[in-house]
């Protein structure tokens, strides 16, 4: 067996045994990030760019975060090196969802400019 599957193994049993992720964690770190919110024009579109600056971003389930923003704002998205893309101006809307899945409104900046990509 490689050295690798042997990480691989002892990783799953730590975590198996320590519980792995609480849910604690995930909360303590939703309320320590900082997130930023901006629309960029991308040749005649809008799209939303939610970006996390966070020490551990890991905690938080951007994978997630970004399905029930699309599924609550209708909208399609993607997510890429931490950072969700959701079609249209959403600017406002993204921060009311965002407050509502544990964020501190205080920690969401939205940028009132529309930038040119």
């Amino acid at each position: 067996m490689s050295k690798e599957g042997q990480g691989d193994i002892v990783d799953e049993l730590l975590s198996s045994v320590l519980g792995g992720e609480s849910e604690t964690e995930a909360a303590i770190a939703k309320e320590q990030a900082l997130v930023r919110v901006r629309v960029e024009r991308r040749k005649r579109h809008l799209v939303t760019v939610v970006e996390f600056d966070s020490s551990d971003v890991r905690s938080i389930d951007v994978e997630g975060i970004a399905k029930e923003l699309k599924r609550r704002l209708a909208a399609g998205g993607t997510v890429k090196d931490n950072v969700i893309e959701v079609q249209g101006d959403q600017r406002y809307r993204v921060k009311k969802l965002l407050v509502e899945m544990g964020f501190k409104e205080e920690n969401i900046l939205v940028d009132e400019t529309i930038t040119e990509v």
